[in-house]
């Protein structure tokens, strides 16, 4: 009886440890690419309250299926966006790299404000 009772546990909490993650779709510039955040895959990189960074794996699905990784970080007001390792550019311009922040802040709950004075 204790047996049957451990692995009905031991299966329970496998499936709400899978439940946890989730593909977050994010709209895109395309209607035939989607394009879903891996919620699983975000890490926090903040080592400063005002300075916000974290990384995230994205899935693109059209003709192919394509996972990039987003590294975020925020620097006197500016956005700067790297993936896969990539050389930083500015992301204030890039519209769907823009909603990927913004998800992402709400999602690690660094979505307060940050001001320079």
């Amino acid at each position: 009886m204790l047996k049957k009772i451990f692995c009905i546990i031991v299966v329970l909490a496998a499936l709400v440890g899978n439940a946890s993650a989730a593909e977050v779709p994010i709209e895109t510039y395309s209607s035939r690419v989607k394009c879903y955040v891996l919620t699983e895959t975000f890490i926090n990189r903040t080592q400063y309250r005002d300075n916000r960074a974290f990384s995230v794996d994205v899935k693109f699905v059209g003709a192919a299926t394509l996972v990039n990784n987003y590294s975020f970080r925020e620097n006197d007001g500016l956005i700067w966006l790297s993936v896969n390792g990539e050389e930083d550019g500015v992301a204030n311009n890039d519209e769907l790299a823009k909603r990927i922040w913004n998800f992402g802040l709400k999602y690690l709950g660094m979505d307060y404000e940050v001001r320079y004075d």
